[in-house]
This record gives structure tokens, sequence and C-alpha cells, in this order.
């Protein structure tokens, strides 16, 4: 299986330390390896280091040589812009379908935390077992949810499909975006809805037939960039063509679309790291305490805080369910229940044209 980490993303309610130009899969939150390593580290379990390959824009590729520089040049998908991950996809789809038209794909999101790395192994070794002998299909792997999250997609299962060993593999009826609470409950009570991680395997040739079939436009675009590939004109229709295409996610442009769709439950220990409490919740949980420091600290009297320090010490007297984040130029501090609304900070900064913090 060729495996391509997604390296693309933003990342913004981990701000001031998720940066434009140094989002979080560049960042160390969990250990002392950034989780775009920890990621590639965890492919390596699944597949040869020659079989992996990153996508990501064009700005982030220094970074992402210096934090692994086993990748070879020729393993980068470059997005000249950001146009979600339909289009990169779709990219990334033609390069496998030209090399190899019954290639084996999977596609991973560089800034998660998976701490199960044999559940994750496992699943992706069955994912890639399954669309070798039904390539027509399209694989997810889902997360057994461990709460009602509202900010984060489920996957609807509908009957089981096949079993290799242990592991289940389930059809899947639906894809739902960000539930209410109410509902997000139910989905929780009920043993048949999954949280998406978007870690999607495919076989290369079938997902350009779903681009052709549902997203004509893309597909379009996405065969110029292929057919430059290796001639002098390559940069500049990449450049021209990318730019004209639309900015959708895969969920939307192809796996709500795909009649067969497949789905392998998986406790895998995840996290997508959407904001602080997520991040503190983790820490908390692996390290058996409910304040958390990274960085120079001293403090009496607090409960259940989080702390990232930079060079300066910070003191704290008496707080609780509070986040404090030093950086170089700018200082957080947040209430956890809150940390959500980082978000609407980011939006405010842009607004007032204060740029120099996005």
């Amino acid at each position: 299986m060729y495996a391509v980490i997604m390296a693309g993303g933003a990342g913004t309610r981990l701000w001031p330390m998720s940066r434009k130009n140094k989002p979080k899969q560049f960042q160390r939150f969990i250990t002392d390896k950034t989780l775009l390593e920890e990621t590639y580290d965890r492919l390596l379990k699944v597949t040869e280091g020659h079989n992996i390959y990153v996508s990501t824009v064009t700005e982030f590729k220094e970074q992402i040589q210096h934090l692994l520089p086993d990748i070879p040049d020729d393993h980068y998908f470059l997005e000249p812009e950001p146009k979600n991950t339909g289009p990169s996809l779709a990219l990334i789809a033609s390069y496998f379908a030209a090399k190899d038209p019954q290639a084996i794909v999977g596609t991973f999101a560089s800034d998660h935390v998976v701490r199960n790395i044999e559940s994750f192994s496992n699943a992706i070794r069955v994912a890639d077992n399954a669309i070798r002998v039904h390539p027509d299909h399209l694989m997810v792997i889902g997360i057994n949810p461990t709460f009602p999250d509202t900010g984060k997609g489920y996957i609807h299962m509908n009957g089981l499909f096949a079993t290799e060993g242990e592991t289940q593999i389930f059809k899947v009826k639906r894809f739902i975006e960000k539930p209410d609470l109410k509902t997000a409950e139910k989905f929780l009570a009920s043993w048949l809805y999954l949280w998406n991680a978007s870690y999607f395997v495919w076989n290369a040739k079938q997902m350009m037939q779903w681009f052709r079939e549902f997203e004509p436009k893309i597909y379009e675009g996405i065969n110029k960039i292929a057919k430059a590939r290796g001639t002098k004109k390559e940069r500049e229709i990449l450049l021209s063509e990318y730019k004209a295409l639309p900015s959708i996610a895969v969920e939307y442009a192809i796996a709500e679309r795909v009649k067969k769709v497949l789905v392998i439950p998986a406790d895998l220990g995840w996290s997508d790291v959407g904001a602080w409490d997520t991040l503190h919740d983790i820490l908390k949980e692996m390290t058996g305490h409910h304040t958390i420091v990274k960085g120079h600290h001293v403090g009496h009297g607090d409960e259940d805080i989080l702390v990232f320090a930079h060079e300066k010490m910070i003191a704290t007297v008496g707080l609780k369910d509070v986040i404090i984040v030093d950086t170089p130029d700018v200082l957080l501090i947040a209430n956890k229940s809150k940390a959500q609304d980082v978000r609407q900070l980011i939006e405010k900064l842009k607004t007032e044209g204060k740029h120099l913090y996005l």
C-alpha cells in the first residue's frame, strides 16, 4: 500500500502556537516529536518507507523536509494553493493511476494523536486487503466515539460486510456532518455511529473514475495537470489549472456520493487535537494529572489548568479550568469551556487587520 500524509491543514483553534506559517502538524504538543513526525512513524508500521508520500502546500515543503529527511524529493504532492482535500486527493490519485492503476492508496491526516498503534496498524492492513479484493469500494476508518462531540463528522454503519480475523468491516449508510448535541448524544448511545477521522483507503484507477463521475471539473483540471508532468510546462499548467478548481472536502466530493463505501470501526486512542481543551484532556489522561505544564511555571492552589510557557516564568494562583499559552508575541488566556471560541479570535484578528499574529 502507498501511504500519503496529508499535511496542508491550518489548525486555527490551537492558536497562538498553531500559526499560518507553522500549523499544528509542526508543533510538539504531546511528545518531543511533532504530530507530523508521529504520523510518519505510525505509517512505517504498515508500509515501507519508500511507499510514503506527502501532500502539502508549496510553502510547507521546506519545514517537512527538515522534519522528515527520509522522504525523497519526488514523493511530494505540492498544491500551489490550499483547495481542501477534494482536489488534493484527485492530484494524488492521478499520479498513482498513471504509475500503477491498481495501486492501493491510503490518505492520513498529519495532525492527529493515535495512541493505540497496534489497532491502527491492524485496521490499515485489513483495509488494504479488503480494497485489493473489492477495488470498486471506498474504505474509511471509523473511530468509536467516547463522548457526544458536535464538532466532528460521523459515519452511520449499515450492516456487516465481512470479517477478517477479529476485525469487522461494515457497510456505510451515510456520512453526517457536525450534529447538534441532542443528536450527538443519540449517536453515542448507538453502536451504529462512528467518528470520521478522514482516513481513506482506495484503488487509484477507481478513485479517478469517481472524480470523473461526481466532480468532472476537478477531473478535467487534474487530467491536464497529469498530462503536463515531466514537461517544460508542468509548473505553468499546475498553477493555472489548480487555481480554477473548486475548494471542496473529499467527503462532499466523493465519499458521500459513492454507493459502495465500507468502514472498519477501530479503537485507536484517537484525537484530532481540535482545540486546547481537547489537548488538555488528552494530556490529563496520559499523565494522570489535572494540571498540565509545558515550560516554566510555578503555581499555588490551581485546579484543572493547562500551561504552555515559552521563555518567561508563568506564575498562577487559585486558577481553575483555565488555558494559558505563552508565545514570543502573543499570550492567550482562556476559560477551558470556551476553548473552541479561539476560532472567533482568529476572525477578529483578520477583520482588524492584525495579520502579523495569524
